[in-house]
């Protein structure tokens, strides 16, 4: 099996971020590319610029900046003002959400914002675990637009995170598989080891030495994992140019203090007892309490904040606690044995001392959100409770952006940082930006054999636009254990250049497809080279038609990213689509259906290798990713039945419908059939209907398969597939 280093959802365990990936497509003219151009030391920063009132200033032009690298004054050569708008919904009129597509393509440029939304369950107590799942869900499903991407990356649980996809559906889902599991506070810890120390001091009639954090070098390997893996996923965020990218940060932040020399953990207690007792500081014997290596944690920090400035993240940090008196873990502080104690000469730590020792702590984690914040040119939303504010900030901070562009003084390609400063010189406006970039290093030594496209493609954090394509995935239930997915990749014939040749028309177009589980794995994989010889009469139509590629593979149940990257020879025209597939154990549920499998009577019009299958031989054509078809058009499609209930002897109701878009029943056709000869154990029952398009008006329409069995109304399974008639 082939691994890469590159699915999010466990770089923080243990992947370095992929190398040299491939930049996304061009931006609309709106939107320009936010990359650095080594060749000509040109550098592109982004700057939000907002008023008193915290609204984004729109009217600025180059004279109302001062832009200074490295203390020298720059002078801007571009300054535009980047607007994205936020794209909302657009379910059919009888549907409360969209239904989800089941052809991914990536014929039109993206267009939206980039979230990485990091649940940090090193540092979110177990009893806020709700909150922050209740928050990120919130922001997914409110304030995240259609054409917005983003991913969910749990720090503590690898397997709960979802790759880089616009399907709220399945970022909603990562979420809500996140718990908190952070270690009580130092300030709890150790007072909780005093306590324990003062029984053995009462029984013992000795001291057993001061208190300490026993939890320390946990809390240090917590500390740099959190900020180790924004670092990585900093560094992974870095191919994605061209935008603004925000890294939304739910943590309670980290106590520990960076910036004083190594201290024992749970010092502050320490110090607090012996306010009362001299003899609480003092240690006897050889043994050491654990250090928590303060310093290492600062290095990871600056690592970290150096990659976001790299990479052009910003971190939002989020404290999932709202509005807080820094407090709230005082009831943990335990008082029991000292007053028990009454009179006996031990130490109190129920003292109001060791209290403001806990807010302390709270103050240091919150002061770690604000620096992640500040440093990276994003913001800190502490200390608030309404949720609704400060996610609007953050998409508006992502929408409307000024971009700034100069030539930079300094020649040297030796990838050091240069520290970048920008106001404005009207009064009253407040900007914020990254602090910094990198100049690029050295180029590759000549000769060096430059990257394969279409392998770093599939590397990148996200699909690549330029050489159109349309991806359909189906799933139907395969030999074993295992399902077979029918690939059908359909590319667009205006991106594919054609030369002629021996009275043929001929282009070569490398396809390389990857099935990724959530480990980062390959499960399955392929490359070939499809050889286009198109005859004189097949060419005259290519530039609608295209053409089309299937093949077949096996997975086992579970979630995968299938990524598929091709590359075109003639042009060098390159373009990738990911598309996030779901394998169900079929055999585990009383009735299940495979995906659907379309075809029309107009597919066969494509260009398609020979050899390709179609499952079963069912199809009359090669499967097809068009959804728009004209009133003259037959659809065919085909989907595999499974009824897992061997007894009692019942029937079962299939059924092909049409819904209009305002819900009204269009086609209608049904069949019976006896559940003997469905279960998935025998390879389940292929139902083919075809369905005429005759007399529909233009407009938008849902194709609906249902098996429904007749023990009762919750054995029932239902696809839908949307498409148009033009």
């Amino acid at each position: 099996m082939r691994r890469l280093g590159l699915v999010i959802t466990i770089l923080w365990a243990c992947l370095a971020p992929a190398g040299g990936a491939r930049q996304a497509a061009p931006s609309p003219p709106q939107q320009p590319a936010l990359t650095f151009r080594a060749t000509a030391n040109y550098v592109e920063v982004d700057a939000i610029v907002t008023d008193a009132s915290g609204e984004v200033v729109r009217n600025l032009k180059a004279s109302d900046f001062d832009v200074v690298e490295d203390g020298k004054p720059q002078a801007l050569s571009v300054c535009g003002f980047v607007d994205i708008p936020v794209e909302r919904p657009d379910p059919l009129l009888f549907k409360a959400r969209p239904i989800e597509p089941d052809v991914v393509t990536n014929e039109k440029a993206f267009d939206g914002r980039v979230f990485m939304i990091v649940l940090d369950g090193y540092h979110v107590a177990p009893l806020r675990g709700p909150e922050v799942r209740r928050q990120a869900a919130l922001f997914i499903d409110r304030y995240m637009g259609e054409n917005d991407i983003a991913a969910v990356v749990a720090v503590g649980n690898a397997d709960d995170g979802q790759e880089f996809t616009g399907n709220k559906r399945l970022l909603e889902a990562a979420v809500a598989r996140f718990n908190g599991q952070a270690l009580a506070s130092a300030t709890v810890s150790a007072n909780q080891d005093a306590l324990s120390k003062d029984r053995m001091q009462s029984v013992g009639n000795r001291d057993p030495g001061a208190a300490y954090d026993p939890d320390a070098l946990s809390r240090e390997y917590m500390a740099k994992q959190s900020i180790e893996t924004m670092r990585r996923l900093a560094d992974y965020m870095g191919a994605l140019s061209g935008r603004r990218k925000a890294l939304l940060l739910f943590s309670e932040g980290i106590g520990i203090d960076t910036l004083k020399p190594d201290d024992l953990m749970g010092a502050s207690v320490v110090t607090a007892q012996a306010r009362t007792d001299d003899q609480a500081a003092v240690i006897t014997g050889m043994f050491q309490p654990p250090r928590t290596d303060s310093q290492s944690i600062r290095v990871v920090e600056q690592a970290m904040i150096a990659a976001a400035a790299k990479s052009n993240v910003s971190v939002y940090a989020i404290d999932p606690r709202g509005l807080t008196t820094g407090q709230e873990d005082a009831v943990a502080l335990a008082t029991g044995p000292a007053m028990n104690l009454a009179g006996s000469g031990l130490r109190d730590y129920a003292n109001p001392m060791v209290t403001r020792d806990a807010a302390d702590e709270s103050r240091r984690a919150q002061d770690s959100l604000q620096t992640f914040a500040d440093e990276t040119g994003g913001l800190a939303l502490i200390n608030q409770n309404d949720a609704d504010a400060a996610f609007r900030r953050i998409v508006a901070d992502n929408s409307a952006y000024y971009l700034l562009g100069y030539q930079s003084p300094d020649l040297r390609h030796d990838g050091r940082f240069h520290r970048v400063s920008v106001r404005t010189t009207r009064p009253g406006l407040t900007v914020r930006t990254r602090s910094g970039y990198f100049a690029p290093s050295a180029p590759l030594p000549p000769g060096t054999k430059p990257p394969d496209a279409v392998t770093e493609m599939l590397r990148a954090p996200a699909a690549v636009g330029g050489l159109g394509l349309r991806v359909g995935a189906a799933v139907v239930k395969g030999r074993l254990l295992k399902s077979t997915v029918h690939l059908t990749v359909e590319f667009r014939g205006g991106d594919v250049p054609l030369k002629s040749s021996g009275g043929l028309f001929t282009n070569d177009i490398d396809i390389e497809y990857l099935a990724l589980d959530m480990h980062g794995t390959s499960q399955a994989g392929g490359r070939e080279v499809a050889h286009l010889q198109l005859k004189p009469a097949t060419q005259a139509d290519f530039a609608e038609t295209g053409v089309r590629y299937v093949t077949e593979f096996e997975l086992a149940p579970g979630r995968y990213q299938l990524r598929v990257a091709a590359r075109e020879h003639l042009g060098g025209h390159t373009g990738s689509v990911f598309y996030d597939l779901d394998v169900p154990d079929v055999g585990a549920r009383p009735v299940a259906m495979s995906d659907l499998l379309i075809t029309s009577s107009r597919a066969s019009k494509t260009p398609t290798p020979s050899g390709t299958s179609t499952i079963g031989g069912a199809l009359p054509a090669p499967t097809t990713t068009v959804r728009e078809f004209t009133a003259a058009d037959t659809l065919t499609v085909a989907a595999s039945m499974y009824d897992n209930d061997a007894s009692p002897a019942h029937q079962d109701d299939l059924n092909v419908s049409v819904h209009t878009d305002a819900g009204a029943e269009v086609f209608q056709r049904g069949e019976d059939r006896a559940n003997a000869g469905l279960t998935s154990a025998t390879g389940g029952y292929v139902w083919v209907v075809s369905v005429p398009l005759t007399g529909l008006a233009p407009g938008r329409y849902v194709l609906g398969v249902e098996l429904r069995s007749r023990l009762g109304a919750d054995r029932a399974v239902r696809r839908e597939v949307e498409f148009r008639v033009k």
